[in-house]
Parts: C-alpha cells; sequence; structure tokens
C-alpha cells in the first residue's frame, strides 16, 4: 500500500498537536487549534531537520525475518 507523500508526516503532527492540546486542557489552558497544529508541524520539521525520517513503515509484517518466537 502507497500513500501520497507527506500524509504520515501530516498524521504524526496531528497526534502531536492534539496531544498538546490535552494536556493543555488539562491544565486548564485553552490553545486554539490552530496553535496546537503549528505545534505540531514544527514538531514534524524538528524531527526533520535532525536526521529523522517521518514515511510510512518500510517493512510488512509479512515479510518481517522471524524473531524466534514459536507457537
Amino acid at each position: 500500500m502507497s500513500r501520497p507523500l507527506g500524509v504520515v508526516a501530516d498524521a504524526v503532527a496531528a497526534v502531536i498537536a492534539a496531544t498538546v492540546q490535552r494536556e493543555l486542557l488539562a491544565l486548564g489552558v485553552a490553545l486554539p487549534e490552530r496553535v496546537a497544529a503549528v505545534v505540531g508541524s514544527a514538531a514534524v520539521s524538528d524531527v526533520r531537520r535532525e536526521g529523522w525520517h517521518i514515511s510510512s513503515p518500510a517493512v510488512t509484517a509479512e515479510s518481517r525475518p522471524d524473531q524466534g518466537v514459536s507457537e
């Protein structure tokens, strides 16, 4: 299965934004959704700047080598 470029990174940014929003709401601080989205996008940019890649998994469950687990 292939995904359009950026879809996984966008999903990661959305999860980060939602997590920041949830944690701040627990503290009684309301953060506008657009600001939370900027925080998520900035986090993804920081990860990429450090040399990490955010993309679809390269290895599927079917192609993983047996890890010694017997049935």
